[in-house]
């Protein structure tokens, strides 16, 4: 399985959310592949991932993790990839998919909030989405 690197960047900032509180649920995997699913997101072949693929992906980036924080400080590589996002179309459906993974758990915790919040400022979400706008790096 091959997966364009914006992709495995937007699945990555998804799965972000579910790794918030410290504790993975089903249910989080699960609005994950559901919210993949939803935003149609595509290998390198140009096929829509499946949910195993979903899954497995998920699987090898939480073993990633490790390497990429011992590489720089999580909230340096956090804003690293929220800002290498700056230019992905449908902002609004990526946050309603944030916010749907991080309430499959039935709670909201504080940190997946702020993980939100900080996602939709990066991104200078109210002014962003107009046309022509972005964020230089």
């Amino acid at each position: 399985m091959s997966i364009p690197a914006e992709t495995q960047n937007l699945m990555r900032l998804l799965s972000q959310v579910i790794l918030a509180d410290g504790h993975i649920h089903a249910s989080e995997i699960e609005a994950l592949v559901s919210g993949v699913r939803e935003l149609a997101l595509k290998d390198d072949t140009g096929n829509l991932l499946s949910a195993s693929q979903i899954r497995q992906w998920f699987h090898d980036y939480g073993q990633e993790l490790d390497e990429i924080w011992a590489e720089m400080p999580k909230d340096v590589a956090l804003t690293h990839l929220i800002l290498s996002l700056a230019d992905w179309p449908e902002k609004d459906a990526v946050v309603k998919v944030l916010e749907n993974i991080s309430l499959s758990d039935a709670e909201f915790h504080i940190k997946e909030k702020t993980l939100i919040s900080i996602v939709r400022a990066y991104w200078q979400f109210e002014g962003l989405d107009a046309p022509g706008a972005k964020i230089d790096i």
